[in-house]
């Protein structure tokens, strides 16, 4: 948030994985200024699952996706073997995604200082 701040960045490109090149892009659409930032981030919606895990970029996971859903594809049983079991792309895991975000909440929370004793 700091680097939002202090430059006034309303956009934000943020590249995921340099070989697979999952670019996002994150719109800052308001500020509020009278609130804590306890307990932040936090998850206001998610859509979709997320690929597997170096699956090739955009262009590879629909070819994953074409492949897994056509049974006459010719990668079709590789595929299955290689991605998790009933992979489906529209199902959202909510609550292993809010303990993620959460668990980033909780490393962005100030620690408090230990007290020496003499």
């Amino acid at each position: 948030m700091r680097y939002v701040r202090e430059t006034g960045a309303k956009t934000i490109h943020y590249l995921y994985d340099f070989g697979d090149s999952w670019d996002h892009v994150i719109k800052l659409e308001k500020w509020f200024e009278n609130t804590t930032t306890e307990g932040l981030p936090f998850l206001l919606e998610a859509a979709g699952r997320c690929p597997p895990e170096d699956v090739g970029g955009a262009p590879g996971y629909a070819e994953y996706l074409a492949a897994i859903s056509d049974p006459a594809h010719p990668e079709h049983g590789h595929m299955r073997l290689w991605g998790p079991e009933r992979f489906d792309p529209n199902v959202v895991d909510r609550k292993a995604l809010e303990a993620a975000v959460n668990a980033l909440s909780d490393t962005r929370k100030p620690r408090r200082r230990a007290t020496r004793t003499k």
